[in-house]
């Protein structure tokens, strides 16, 4: 009976990961599993990012974040990973939770995959010299580059795609992991973007126009911040929604992260601003005030760190390109201060500060977080302005000269100073 019971006990702790076989441990003896996280991702193909005190998985634009604790049985309790003797582990039931895998327990055994997806339909669109290809999933999934010319992608767990006309220029392979897809030739090496249910291959030459990346805060479920019976979601969006119109109009390259009452998970706000060279994510909070945030630039700005390592080896012909991804240190704080000072110039009290936030952590260009008071987005007047505000600061921020000179408007709620 001994023997039996150690042979059962062992039979429970299997965790079987894709095709892989692996242990489940129970921290502080409860009955919550969980799984080695690297070996999660590597085994599924997710994405997976360790900061301090915090790991990330991520499965296309889903994105699965865990607070790092050292304490078993307070790593259950609060759901977080848990550190024990140098490894990471994540509760697996919440990990399929947050990223819509397959959980199951059979007989003893937790089993952990990817859902089957199907890739719905293959979009080209054109945009100025950038060329996409819009793929679009029945649900979230995970695409790696696996050849650049002509580009050859790994579509994980894609068991189902369109059918294609003969003399079509994209084709498919079946693969024991997934699909592998053929997109045809073009000249520049191409680059991934995740949003919810799609996957956006980009290419095209870097003389574009400049990219600004709008990202109104909260969404669906997630109202953010009401008050008096406004929501943070709907104001915030109306901003967005203005100032992208006035930045079109100077024939800036305008990406909203959301453009309708929706979702979009923090890990696809963040990369959305990888190739951005302004990157404004709006808020709102209670009050009258405007503060701006920049990210510490000592803190875990891993593209920024790693592109100005790389800029200080390349030759000069090619580093024009790279410098378009990779703003001059210091930039963020810069564009924050321009911003805050075009908030002064029109009556409205506001301050900059620094705070290492995830969404602006991925940023290659002048990133902001910006709160704005309640009591200036009150009215659609006050929105306005606040539009204004931030398209007069991303113009001067990019050496853009104003169309017209723009009458001081009279404050929304502001106080003056």
């Amino acid at each position: 009976m001994v023997l039996l019971g150690l042979g059962l006990a062992q039979y429970e702790n299997r965790l079987l990961v894709g095709f892989q076989e692996s242990q489940a441990i129970f921290p502080g003896g409860g009955s919550v599993a969980f799984g080695p996280a690297k070996l999660i991702a590597e085994a599924l193909g997710l994405g997976y990012l360790e900061t301090t005190g915090r790991v990330y998985l991520s499965l296309g634009s889903r994105v699965a974040a865990f607070g790092i604790n050292s304490q078993g049985a307070d790593a259950v309790r609060l759901l977080n990973a848990y550190r024990s003797e140098g490894s990471l582990w994540v509760p697996v039931r919440e990990l399929a939770r947050n990223l819509e895998l397959y959980y199951r327990n059979e007989y003893g055994a937790s089993v952990l995959a990817l859902r089957p997806a199907r890739l719905l339909e293959v979009q080209r669109v054109l945009a100025g010299s950038t060329e996409r290809y819009v793929l679009r999933f029945d649900r979230d999934v995970q695409v790696r580059i696996l050849a650049n010319n002509p580009p050859r992608l790994a579509m994980i767990g894609v068991r189902g795609v369109p059918d294609t006309p003969p003399a079509s220029p994209i084709s498919f392979s079946r693969e024991d992991w997934g699909t592998e897809i053929y997109l045809p030739q073009g000249g520049d090496p191409p680059r991934l973007l995740f949003l919810p249910r799609q996957v956006i291959v980009e290419r095209g030459g870097l003389s574009r126009l400049p990219r600004v990346v709008l990202d109104a805060g909260h969404g669906g479920a997630d109202t953010g911040v009401v008050v008096g019976g406004l929501r943070e979601k709907d104001l915030v969006l109306s901003v967005t929604q203005r100032l992208h119109s006035l930045l079109r109009q100077r024939r800036l390259e305008v990406i909203l992260t959301r453009n309708s009452d929706r979702a979009v998970p923090l890990l696809a706000r963040a990369q959305h601003a990888t190739s951005a060279q302004v990157f404004i994510s709006l808020h709102a909070a209670a009050g009258n005030r405007v503060t701006a945030f920049s990210h510490p630039e000592v803190q875990t700005l891993r593209l920024l760190e790693k592109g100005r390592e790389l800029s200080a080896r390349t030759p000069a012909h090619q580093r024009a390109i790279l410098e378009r991804f990779v703003a001059a240190p210091g930039s963020a704080a810069r564009f924050a201060q321009r911003v805050s000072e075009g908030f002064a110039t029109a009556g409205i009290v506001a301050n900059t500060s620094q705070d290492a936030m995830y969404v602006l952590s991925m940023a290659g260009g002048a990133a902001i977080l910006l709160e704005v008071g309640f009591e200036q987005l009150r009215t659609p007047q006050g929105r306005e302005q606040v539009a204004e505000v931030l398209a007069r600061a991303v113009f001067s921020y990019l050496g853009l000269p104003e169309a017209r000179p723009t009458p001081n408007p009279t404050p929304a709620g502001g106080a003056r100073p």
